[in-house]
């Protein structure tokens, strides 16, 4: 009986790559490894160390071949950034091929290394983000004020019942209010859009590349940091802290940067205990203490 879950993961793997070799680009490959990490419901496939394969049930091809526009301008300013060969339709799923970058994961990877190595890391990060911030929006980019604003309009009224459920969050809301002025005249560039640890490949104690791409699109280059604390900071500050001095070329970090900063991680805390009483249901409880160690933080939004 054992070998029965075996045989049929065998049967199922061996469909499922006769499958992947109608795809042109992958007739003359053989070796198919999924990938099984990451926050995201893609399933992801390792092609010959060459290629990962990436199938969604997003079938908005139009959507997809935008993102490759995208992430293929940022692959020619950096390396670190995988290139995008294709997009498509399998079946009833979209496909996307893109480099196969070798690495491990960061947020695993990060914790192993020496507070030095985290933040030389984090160094390289930031310049690769500084990178994809200097292509600026289309002219005909919708403005990231009106976005944005209605963004939190829409989320708010959502939001309220979760307050009411946990009266420590009382204090996100009125500090939004009191800073949303900051969006006013705010430019749009390249952003990767779900920054985090578990989003960057780390090869021989080296930055080896950001991946997932699927968020790609343009936004307020401030607006690239507001998972900081949410995420990064809880798996390594020193890294943090790397990440911020190499994107400002390890200079001076400006006083508005701090003040945008603070309001995009409020706004977020909105986003993300909406989406883990809604949606990601299971995962709740691990969002409400990354919401309340970013509200400690920043000591309520008070520093």
């Amino acid at each position: 009986l054992w070998l029965v879950p075996l045989l049929f993961k065998l049967i199922l793997g061996r469909v499922l790559i006769m499958e992947f070799h109608k795809i042109h680009l992958l007739q003359n490959y053989s070796s198919f490894q999924l990938i099984e990490e990451g926050y995201s419901e893609d399933e992801k496939w390792c092609v010959d160390l060459s290629y990962l394969l990436r199938l969604s049930s997003n079938t908005d091809l139009q959507q997809l071949k935008n993102q490759a526009e995208l992430t293929n301008k940022v692959h020619k300013l950096d390396h670190h950034i995988p290139y995008v060969y294709e997009v498509g339709v399998l079946k009833d799923r979209s496909y996307v091929i893109l480099d196969y970058i070798k690495g491990e994961n960061g947020e695993t990877k990060l914790p192993t290394l020496s507070k030095k190595v985290q933040y030389q890391v984090g160094i390289q990060v930031g310049e690769t983000l500084r990178k994809m911030h200097s292509i600026t929006a289309r002219p005909n980019t919708p403005c990231w004020e009106e976005v944005w604003t209605k963004r939190i309009i829409k989320l708010t009224p959502q939001f309220l019942p979760i307050v009411e459920a946990n009266p420590d969050y009382n204090c996100i809301l009125p500090f939004i209010d009191s800073q949303i002025h900051l969006l006013k005249g705010r430019p749009s560039c390249i952003q990767h859009y779900d920054f985090h640890t578990g989003n960057i490949l780390i090869d021989d104690e080296k930055f080896s590349g950001l991946i997932d791409m699927q968020k790609i699109r343009y936004a307020d280059p401030v607006n690239e940091f507001y998972k900081l604390e949410y995420f990064n900071v809880q798996v390594s500050k020193s890294y943090s802290k790397g990440v911020l001095d190499g994107y400002h070329k390890q200079g001076e970090i400006p006083s508005s940067f701090w003040e945008l900063h603070r309001f995009y991680a409020a706004v977020h805390l909105i986003s993300a205990e909406v989406w883990g009483h809604q949606v990601a249901i299971k995962q709740k409880e691990k969002f409400q203490a990354f919401t309340r160690f970013t509200l400690d933080q920043f000591n309520n939004f008070q520093l």
